[in-house]
């Protein structure tokens, strides 16, 4: 019997699948009200219109301080955005209330947004209210000090309510004792809905019955949370759904002019995520792989380079100046959701934004959210757990116009720890007995400490006026996975400290108009300190200058600092059309660079870190100009709804990028040049039913070489191979996209099916490259025939209810490189085949179960040179499986999960750069577990 009931609920799960559903899904209206509202001043109400419910028009219902509901129609402005407009002479204290309905075909009225026995409520400060609508026959008069005022001719009172029997007057005498109320903006609230008159409803509606005639103590007004049980539950139904980061405006995932994905709270936790490159390996197109050093990498559509996938963390540019990495493997915990775009983005965010841009978008939401989880992972090395533990903290408060928030990460883990077998120095240290003949090479550590510290302030100057501030600090220390390149490191510290502060103006000029300011600046520090040979390694026979007692060590010391502007504007130009357009400004800078080494260039030990001979300091080159980095854009962007079905996306943006001069005859850098690039951008979106959405999209992107990739170069030595060799006269990549798209949605009942496609082909042209030649000196160059990438992208999820869920995705691709010949052109080091699926489901009315599994086709290695063709791997396919039991909330504040990630253990790898000297490859993160307490006050 215990078992047939999970086969019951699997065989449900399919049927429904199977189903020819074709009922549509009820439309409602994603909108968060404000906290407060500037008295005289006009309230502009913005929704996102979502479902499959047919909507020929959007109205919004608002009602002031003792005035009966007033309709005012809500205009199309682009894609699914809605906007109405409450005048201002209708804002006065203590407050307004409004909801949204809207007109099906039929001519019915639905409700989108609350209703009128639960409208919105908005606090309103600064002025008394207007004199009051004369109540009915069946009120009492009101207070001769207050005249009268007459009732709008459009709402004439009915002969049919002055029939109705007599009720009491309202008036506080009459009341019976009310319990106290949380805030004096409850009491005011209160005291806004205890002398409005009765809803004036539509014809169509019945009459309301006669109310009783002995006085009724009024009902306790109820305490609205931040988030109505409506927009809970579209959170839980839609956190893929809407999107910003792809037209710089919360908009449908399904009708965005992208192939984008968006994670949010809920989903990310029915993952058993932890970290952000735990949500990024189940995105379709996307996979996450690390390298020796231990830096989460990630590859888009088969191409895998740091600099070439955006990062951002609330808007802010998170990828280093130097090399283009981004500490970006950050915990999940109080993220509100993780935004993805597959494809280029350079027309919205200039350069860098490559092969995609990933935005993550931090909790701001009143209350206080906390979590800790301890656990750990096995020791493959002797008995017992290497312990991980982390806790999160975030929170926000509203104090009338003012709003503090603020979230913090602390993360500790000791990592796992496996045997490698060989590396480089294999040879020298069974030679010196550093070690025994069956011991491995040395073991994998990935001991990690992070802090994330972040606050910030909103303060409404008015209305329509609005400031945001907010600063970040963001530090990690922890070991080097494997090592530098291709020898076991244990002595290697990795060290990376960021400052972010950004500053944000908003202004709403009119109801069409909006307007934007931003400044912001970083400062990121990398100490990178690696062990090149282990304690007591010898160069050669000399003990006091070629015995290394702590190993042979380097060091490499980057401090880069950004400081931006931007200016932009939407503008309304008619109904469903709106216009976007603004200017950029960055300055990056390399403010420090150092290389040491305590060892000479011939394998002779310094008695502490130097710079080695014949280095060239970057920062003298062309007397500094090179060191820094000037960028200025402009863009524009029209979203037009030419007709109800099809949107128009059209964008254009022109970047003036700073990069060095080179004679071409010496190769030497003279100085700075500015290089010109312009990136079109340019979407068909035709919704042919209200469940199935096309798209058509073409995208251009470009990305300027890193500071790392033109001018590092390291003075080569026996020990320190593997070095990329910087290269001046690198152009810019330009890529050309090209996509289908396809978004289907069908319902029955409480069932939802979503099933999404698209097809994609990328041309790249000056693709930069670092290909291994030699053997030692990999030089870093444009492929100069280009690149292309096409394949095929599909998920399919079916929500059977708000606990029941089941998803799938997949992936196929193919990546050529044009410079080789037809046998040796395909790029093989990612995985081209990916499957990603997931189910949870409930078990009683407590308990939930996650199930997330991760497939991925073998790999090999590139073939674009002799050594590559020579240096062969294979890393075969994997399976990776987490499993998670989670329950509803306890007492309505409390949650618990127990995740184990890697059920089976799965012996994962990675590649490395010298396979034929580390032939196992690089292990992975084996088989861990950790219980999770969350809270929500």
């Amino acid at each position: 019997m215990a078992c047939s009931r999970p086969r019951s609920i699997l065989l449900a799960l399919v049927l429904l699948v199977a189903l020819p559903v074709h009922s549509q899904e009820k439309s409602t209206l994603l909108h968060n009200p404000p906290d407060q509202a500037e008295a005289g001043q006009a309230l502009v109400v913005d929704g996102v219109l979502t479902g499959t419910q047919r909507i020929l028009r959007v109205v919004l219902r608002y009602r002031g301080s003792g005035e009966p509901y007033t309709e005012t129609p809500m205009e199309l402005q682009y894609g699914d955005l809605y906007r109405g407009v409450i005048p201002g002479t209708h804002l006065a204290a203590p407050g307004v209330e409004y909801y949204v309905e809207g007109f099906t075909p039929g001519g019915e009225r639905v409700p989108l947004f609350k209703s009128a026995t639960r409208p919105a409520r908005v606090l309103v400060a600064g002025a008394e209210p207007p004199a009051r609508v004369p109540p009915l026959s069946t009120r009492t008069p009101p207070e001769p000090e207050a005249p009268p005022r007459a009732p709008p001719a459009s709402r004439a009172p009915e002969p049919a309510k002055s029939a109705r029997k007599p009720e009491p007057t309202r008036s506080e005498p009459a009341r019976k004792p009310e319990p106290a109320r949380k805030s004096e903006a409850d009491d005011a609230m209160a005291a806004l809905n205890a002398e409005l008159p009765a809803d004036t409803e539509p014809a169509a509606a019945p009459p309301a019955p006669e109310r009783p005639s002995r006085p009724l103590p009024p009902e306790p007004a109820p305490v609205e949370s931040a988030r109505s049980q409506m927009e809970e539950d579209l959170a839980l139904y839609t956190a893929e759904d809407t999107l910003a980061l792809a037209t710089r405006h919360e908009e449908s995932v399904k009708k965005v002019p992208a192939i984008a994905a968006s994670f949010g709270r809920e989903q990310i936790r029915s993952l058993g995520a932890r970290t952000v490159a735990d949500v990024l390996d189940v995105v379709p197109g996307l996979s996450i792989s690390r390298d020796v050093q231990g830096f989460h990498r990630t590859a888009v559509r088969g191409l895998r380079n740091d600099a070439e996938v955006l990062f951002l963390l609330n808007g802010h540019r998170l990828n280093n100046f130097f090399d283009g990495k981004a500490l970006m493997n950050l915990p999940v915990d109080n993220l509100e959701r993780i935004e993805v775009i597959r494809g280029p983005g350079s027309s919205l965010y200039g350069a860098g934004a490559f092969l995609g841009v990933v935005n993550l978008v931090t909790q701001r939401e009143e209350g206080l959210f906390s979590s800790a989880s301890v656990g750990g992972v096995p020791k493959k090395v002797e008995q017992g757990l290497a312990p991980a533990a982390d806790l999160h903290l975030a929170g926000a408060l509203g104090l009338d116009r003012l709003k503090l928030f603020g979230d913090g990460d602390v993360w500790y883990q000791e990592g796992g720890s496996t045997a490698v077998e060989k590396d480089a120095l294999d040879a020298d240290t069974l030679a010196q007995k550093l070690r025994e003949p069956l011991e491995p090479a040395g073991y994998t550590h990935d001991d990690r400490f992070l802090l994330n510290l972040g606050l910030g302030a909103e303060y409404a100057l008015s209305s329509r006026n609005r400031l945001t501030a907010s600063v970040r600090v963001m530090s990690e220390d922890r070991a080097a996975l494997l090592g530098l390149f291709d020898t076991m490191g244990p002595g290697s510290r990795l060290k990376w400290m960021m400052l972010l502060g950004d500053i944000t103006y908003e202004r709403q000029v009119n109801e069409q108009t909006r307007v934007r300011a931003r400044l912001s600046a970083d400062r990121q520090s990398t100490d990178r300190l690696f062990q090149i040979g282990p304690d007591n390694f010898r160069t050669g026979p000399d003990d006091r200058t070629q015995l290394f007692s702590e190993g042979m060590l380097e060091q490499t010391l980057v401090t880069v600092s950004s400081l931006g502007a931007s200016v932009d504007a939407d503008l309304s130009l008619f109904e469903g059309n709106r216009l976007s357009f603004g200017a950029v400004g960055e300055l990056q800078t390399l403010d420090d660079y150092s290389y040491l080494t305590n060892y000479t260039s011939d394998s002779r030990r310094r008695d502490e870190l130097a710079p080695p001979t014949g280095l060239v300091d970057i920062q003298d080159i062309a007397e500094g100009a090179v060191s820094r980095r000037l960028a200025l854009g402009a863009f524009v962007q029209d979203q037009w709804t030419v007709v109800e079905p099809l949107t128009l996306t059209l964008g254009l943006r022109a970047d003036v990028t700073q990069l060095p001069l080179v004679d071409k005859d010496s190769l030497a850098i003279t100085g700075t040049h500015l290089v010109t690039s312009l990136n079109p951008r340019a979407g068909l979106v035709f919704s042919a039913t209200d469940s199935l959405v096309l798209k058509l999209l073409y995208g251009r992107a470009f990305r300027p070489p890193t500071l790392q990739e033109l001018l590092e170069q390291i003075p080569n030595t026996y020990y320190n191979q593997g070095r990329f060799v910087g290269n001046p006269g690198l152009q810019p990549a330009v890529v050309d996209t090209i996509e289908l798209g396809a978004d289907l949605i069908q319902t029955a009942g409480e069932a939802r099916v979503r099933l999404r496609g698209n097809a994609f082909y990328e041309g790249f042209s000056h693709p930069i490259a670092a290909v291994d030649t030699s053997g030692n000196i990999v030089p870093v160059r444009n492929r100069e025939l280009g690149v292309r990438v096409y394949g095929v992208e599909g998920e399919a999820r079916l929500e059977a209810s708000k606990r029941a869920t089941a998803w799938v995705n997949a992936s196929l691709f193919r990546a050529e490189d044009l410079e080789l010949p037809a046998n040796h052109l395909y790029l093989t080091d990612t995985p081209q085949a990916r499957f990603n699926a997931g189910i949870s489901m409930p078990i009683g009315d407590v308990i939930n179960f996650d199930l997330v599994v991760r497939a991925g086709a073998e790999r090999r290695n590139n073939t674009r040179s002799v050594l590559e063709l020579v240096r062969r791997y294979r890393i075969p396919a994997y399976n990776l499986i987490t499993a998670q039991v989670r329950t509803e909330p306890i007492a309505d504040h409390f949650e618990l999960a127990l995740l184990v990630q890697n059920v089976f253990d799965f012996d994962l790898r990675d590649d490395v750069p010298r396979p034929d000297r580390i032939p196992n490859l690089l292990p992975r993160e084996g088989l861990s577990a950790f219980l999770t307490l969350r809270a929500h006050l």
